[in-house]
């Protein structure tokens, strides 16, 4: 028996062997080429395939430009030909006679300006015509800053563009792919106003505008002493700081391995650390619990759950929805992708932790009510459906918010918190119901006297006693 074993077992090792020299997948030799990294933080980054191509629908597609290119990616685009001419009024106007002497000063740094970008050859742009797309680029984001803050007369702008593609233009500025290094946006800021505001003062008030809506930085946030490689690293460093109350991090993951573990795990693993496990409610769902929702602050960092013998308190960032908003947090999310750690997961924990909350237009209304959704959007179902939209790269839990998510379970599942709560719901919420309530109270209480009195009657008065 164990001869015969040990003759098949060789038979087969030679039979694999054989196909294993047959069988051969080529792979090309800059398949994983340096410059084909996945995550390159140093690096103006590329939607990888997979995610750009998630969506079918063309007009679902959130990462290329719809109105005017910044940078190499999408240059040259036919449909981005109105804006390309405007660039060179744009250029006239805020550079003028110091044409040459700007021009000269972007070219030395050329060679830098090059590096931030991926595959950007020589051969493809030369140092002379990526200067000049550099120089018009980046003039013409500064221009839209000045625009968006009202710092100049914008007659020429909307004349040429439209209101619908200035609204597509400023949309197209937080774009993944359409960004210009920020060392050479404040470069140009400070050549074109030599004596004018500071560099840092115009970005902090663009950067403001999108993130606080009012509420103005002081200085543009850096991380680990760095400067932010782009305006969407930027507002996503604006998004992540300024708040005491910030969640840790699920505590498995901390590099970019998080996602090929959490896939191999067990339903079970999943489930001790707590991102399959528990059955998670909406906005009014959470209400009929006993459990109110409150405003904290413009960081998206800042959800904080606080539970009471009686009731419970859901802290949640405060955010202005549009119809841009699903293009924005959707690059938002793909860089945080490409840093690859759970650190980074700021926006996706926001966005899907927010999905959960609102399934219904009451979840939106509740929200609003509170002042944690704002919307220049006209119907509260709009709203809805823009924050379903976000692509969140088809990742689906939130890396930053599982332990809040488990306290809410806690107190959802604890009856003697939820008992008076839902006692509340069912016969506080309007005068009616509570009128009824005491109207059946008092019935009641009337039927037990009644009950009493035939049960026990009152003894007749002796004769002769005095009435």
């Amino acid at each position: 028996m164990d001869g015969s074993s040990t003759h098949n077992s060789r038979e087969i090792d030679e039979a694999t062997s054989s196909v294993s020299q047959e069988i051969k997948i080529p792979v090309p030799e800059d398949e994983f080429s340096e410059e084909d990294q996945f995550m390159d933080t140093n690096r103006i980054n590329r939607v990888p395939h997979h995610l750009r191509f998630r969506k079918l629908q063309e007009e679902d597609d959130y990462y290329t430009p719809k109105m005017v290119s910044f940078g190499p990616y999408h240059h040259g685009l036919p449909e981005l030909r109105a804006s390309e001419k405007f660039k060179h009024i744009v250029l006239k106007e805020l550079v003028s006679s110091s044409y040459a002497d700007i021009y000269n000063k972007i070219f030395e740094e050329i060679d830098q300006v090059r590096n931030c970008y991926v595959e950007i050859s020589k051969e493809k742009y030369d140092d002379k015509s990526l200067t000049e797309m550099m120089l018009l680029d980046t003039c013409f984001i500064i221009y839209l800053m000045q625009f968006l803050l009202n710092t100049l007369n914008y007659p020429l702008l909307t004349q040429y563009l439209g209101v619908p593609g200035i609204a597509l233009a400023l949309g197209d500025i937080y774009l993944l792919e359409n960004q210009i290094p920020l060392s050479l946006i404040k470069r140009l800021i400070n050549l074109i106003n030599k004596d004018g505001e500071e560099e840092s003062t115009l970005i902090c008030n663009f950067l403001s505008t999108t993130a606080y809506a009012g509420k103005m930085l002081k200085s543009i946030p850096r991380k680990n002493d760095k400067e932010p490689l782009h305006l969407v690293d930027a507002l996503h460093l604006v998004f992540a700081n300024g708040s005491n109350n910030a969640r840790e991090p699920v505590k498995p993951f901390s590099k970019c391995k998080w996602l090929p573990r959490w896939l191999c795990m067990t339903k079970e693993d999943q489930s001790e650390i707590g991102l399959f496990g528990n059955q998670f409610r909406s906005v009014t769902d959470l209400k009929a619990k006993g459990i109110y929702v409150k405003p904290s602050s413009y960081c998206l960092k800042d959800i904080n759950f606080e539970s009471y013998p009686f009731s419970g308190q859901l802290q949640l960032p405060i955010w202005y929805f549009s119809a841009a908003s699903k293009r924005l947090l959707s690059n938002m999310i793909v860089h945080e992708l490409l840093m690859g750690t759970v650190e980074s997961m700021v926006t996706l924990s926001y966005v899907n932790f927010l999905k959960s909350l609102v399934v219904r237009v009451e979840d939106i209304r509740e929200l609003r009510e509170k002042k944690i959704i704002f919307s220049n959007l006209e119907t509260d179902e709009q709203v809805l459906k823009v924050i379903k939209e976000i692509d969140a790269g088809g990742i689906h839990y939130a890396p930053f918010l599982e332990v809040v998510k488990m306290k809410i379970e806690d107190h959802c599942n604890s009856k003697a918190r939820t008992w008076f709560a839902e006692l509340y719901h069912s016969y506080f919420r309007s005068p009616w119901t509570l009128i009824a309530l005491i109207t059946a109270i008092v019935l009641l209480c009337l039927t037990v006297v009644q009950t009493y009195y035939a049960m026990h009657p009152a003894s007749p008065a002796p004769a002769g006693s005095p009435h």
